[in-house]
């Protein structure tokens, strides 16, 4: 009788294969790694995302809503979220946990709660239209948010883009490749303890407060927002880091001129929105016609010098908003939307964080804005722009409501694509070189005739930030930044002017994860339907027949193996 001694150390082999795939599993599912092989990058965290994730000093928790039975495109989404999820956890460790919530279970009340919470950041149901095998058109309902908790605090996060211009594949891919931005901006919110000032700037005929609620309710999520004047002391604009400048109508002095020349000298960020054409709606409402005036607020001498003219005229554009006109003038008012002309839709350039991914822009009696001095050691980035189809109207302007009825004529519509908001950046030359530092100024210690690396914007169109108030007198009620009435659209105002703002404050990059771009590569319908039958059967045959012949394979090598 014999015995196989090798038996024995097979089993110690096959024990030892057992527990050490067990424990490839275990380890697998406790380090999160994975290689990016894509062009673009796609699953690699910036320095930025992987900087905030180490600061977090208590836990952070995520909760996800889009979850459950959803359609391919949302499914992309979710499933994109918990990837990037995952790689925000790698970075964190066990001080960031996160969680997908099917909003669809629970009991009625339950889902009644959910739907109040959400409503509390703004948040509301997506409708999704899809059909049926029979034809028919079902209707459900996706929540595309998160909720992002750290310590006693809660910040909202709107993952999906819908822009009206694109289609859904083009949302969903752009609500993709801003998945970083928006839970590292929720986190900035989250983890920034102190807060830094921003003012805007009174005494020349600016903007009111009511005026700017939207944009100052909108910024101090992220800032503490101030208003007031210059004054006599030259310091006074230290501590902020931006000073927007929202529509003047009365002319600077030269002290003033000086104070801002010298804060951007020195590192300051300036945003100026300016008309240079007096003119508003409101004048139009109290008499059938107006006539626009150049608008000299003694600011042309320093934004030259800056390297920026804005331009005295005001724009028509094809690309237009609407405006309420009273179709029936006696008895009862009926208010009737009509095109407006001198309310052109602006384009956002994609290619800039400011303005990637945002929706037109509305404004008010635009302006343009010209480039000058290329010897400066400035870099230049267009923002905004009108359509093709534009026509330039030189001061004195005549304006008279009867216009709606006037049918555009494209021959007059010639002059394409003008700039109406222009991002600077480097180091300006100061507008008081060789001039004297006007009198009555104090705390001017040295100064300068260039700027250290800074920021300057400019915007031809002070009506962007202006929020529509009705009954301003009396009882106002506040209209969201950006609403267009007539057609009943919401445009992207608010997004501009907070992405502008925190572009010009942003000393640590974190705004460049806006202009992230991952490529969509989608399939070409046209080409699927003419003469693709061959590359369907191809996809059919080819895989069985692969299988067919990696069996004949085996067989093959167990013949030539075992066949003696």
């Amino acid at each position: 009788m014999s015995i196989n001694v090798n038996h024995p150390n097979k089993l110690v082999k096959l024990a030892v294969v057992v527990l050490g795939l067990i424990a490839i599993s275990w380890l697998s599912r406790q380090v999160f790694f994975r290689i990016d092989l894509t062009s673009e990058k796609r699953y690699t965290l910036t320095e930025t995302s992987k900087q905030f994730m180490k600061d977090l000093s208590s836990e952070l928790y995520v909760k996800v809503y889009l979850d459950g039975e959803l359609n391919s495109g949302f499914s992309r989404l979710s499933n994109s979220t918990r990837e990037m999820l995952e790689e925000l956890k790698s970075e964190a460790g066990r001080s960031m946990h996160f969680e997908f919530v099917n909003p669809d279970e629970g009991t009625g009340e339950e889902k009644k709660a959910l739907i109040e919470e959400l409503a509390e950041y703004g948040f509301e149901p997506q409708s999704v239209f899809e059909n049926a095998e029979d034809g028919r058109q079902i209707q459900s309902y996706v929540f595309p948010y998160a909720l992002v908790y750290y310590e006693d605090r809660i910040v909202g996060v709107n993952l999906l883009d819908n822009l009206p211009s694109r289609s859904g594949s083009e949302n969903l891919n752009s609500s993709i490749e801003g998945l970083e931005y928006k839970f590292a901006n929720a986190f900035r919110k989250l983890l920034t303890q102190e807060k830094s000032k921003i003012a805007f700037l009174e005494g020349h005929g600016e903007l009111d407060e009511l005026d700017v609620i939207e944009a100052t309710d909108a910024l101090s999520a992220y800032y503490q927002v101030d208003r007031g004047r210059i004054g006599n002391d030259a310091s006074i604009l230290a501590p902020y880091t931006v000073i927007i400048i929202a529509k003047p109508s009365k002319p600077f002095s030269e002290k003033d001129k000086f104070v801002l020349d010298q804060y951007l000298m020195n590192g300051g960020r300036l945003l100026y929105l300016i008309d240079a054409v007096n003119v508003t709606l409101d004048s139009l409402r109290q008499s059938p016609q107006t006539i626009g005036l150049y608008n000299d607020v003694n600011l042309d001498d320093q934004l030259f010098k800056y390297g920026v003219r804005v331009n005295p005229v005001v724009v028509e554009d094809v690309q237009a908003g609407r405006i309420l006109m009273n179709a029936k003038p006696q008895g009862q008012p009926q208010l009737v939307p009509v095109p407006w002309l001198y309310s052109p839709l602006l384009s956002a350039l994609q290619n800039h964080p400011v303005t990637r991914n945002i929706n037109l822009v509305r404004g008010g009696f635009t302006g343009t804005i010209d480039t000058v001095g290329n010897n400066l050691d400035i870099s230049r980035h267009i923002l905004l722009r009108t359509s093709q189809y534009t026509k330039v109207n030189q001061t004195p302007v005549f304006i008279n409501m009867a216009d709606v009825n006037r049918q555009p004529k494209q021959v007059e519509f010639n002059s394409p694509h003008q700039t109406v908001a222009l991002m600077q950046e480097g180091q300006f030359p100061s507008v008081f070189v060789n001039r004297q530092i006007p009198v009555g100024l104090t705390g001017v210690n040295e100064r300068k005739d260039k700027s250290v690396a800074t920021r300057l914007m400019v915007v031809a169109d002070g009506d962007i930030i202006r929020n529509t108030i009705r009954f301003k007198s009396s009882n106002p009620q506040i209209m969201p930044l950006g609403y267009d009435e007539g057609s009943q659209q919401q445009y992207g105002n608010k997004d501009f002017i907070v992405n502008a703002v925190n572009y010009l404050c942003d000393e640590d990059g974190w705004m460049q994860l806006r202009g992230r771009h991952l490529t969509l590569r989608l399939l070409d319908k046209q080409k699927l339907s003419e003469g693709t039958t061959w590359l369907k059967w191809l996809n059919v045959v080819l895989p069985i027949l692969i299988m067919v012949l990696g069996c004949l394979l085996f067989v093959y090598m167990r013949f030539r193996r075992f066949g003696k």
